[in-house]
């Protein structure tokens, strides 16, 4: 494997292209490990404009009426991609998928309320509220509690 830079002033920002004679486990791996360690940054659009948001900014991603939304403290921003996609790309053990249309930043879960039975109540940074689905809350409280405890 060759690793080149070609350094001109008409890249605005880094690009990389993987050059090879078929599309392959290695390629593909190499692209999964690029795209780990610089995607720490989505592109929102709001209003016709692109705006970079950091994963750590991020409150809840969800799906609504076919498309995807990232909320933050300062708005709602569209996302060009699937919550499938979000969730490999995301930051591991700082979001958690809590039902088939949502995907939550940990670190910006305030309280849980558990008191309906059955039921798992998620508030959020931001006075945001929402609910884990039955299926997802195993995984939910073994995150939250940081291992294999039940």
């Amino acid at each position: 494997m060759q690793i080149r830079f070609h350094l001109h002033e008409k890249y605005a920002y880094p690009e990389i292209v993987i050059c090879g004679h078929e599309m392959n486990e290695e390629l593909k791996g190499i692209a999964e490990s690029i795209a780990q360690a610089v995607n720490r940054e989505l592109t929102g659009y709001a209003d016709g404009e692109a705006s970079m948001l950091r994963q750590s900014e991020i409150i809840r991603i969800y799906a609504e009426q076919q498309k995807v939304i990232a909320e933050t403290a300062s708005g709602k921003y569209a996302l060009r991609t699937t919550l499938h996609q979000l969730e490999e790309q995301l930051e591991d053990g700082q979001f958690v998928r809590i039902s088939k249309s949502e995907i939550v930043n940990i670190r910006k879960i305030r309280k849980l309320d558990t008191s309906i039975a059955g039921t798992v109540r998620i508030f959020l940074q931001g006075d945001v509220e929402t609910y884990v689905s039955r299926r997802n809350i195993p995984m939910i409280r073994k995150m939250l509690l940081g291992g294999d405890r039940e």
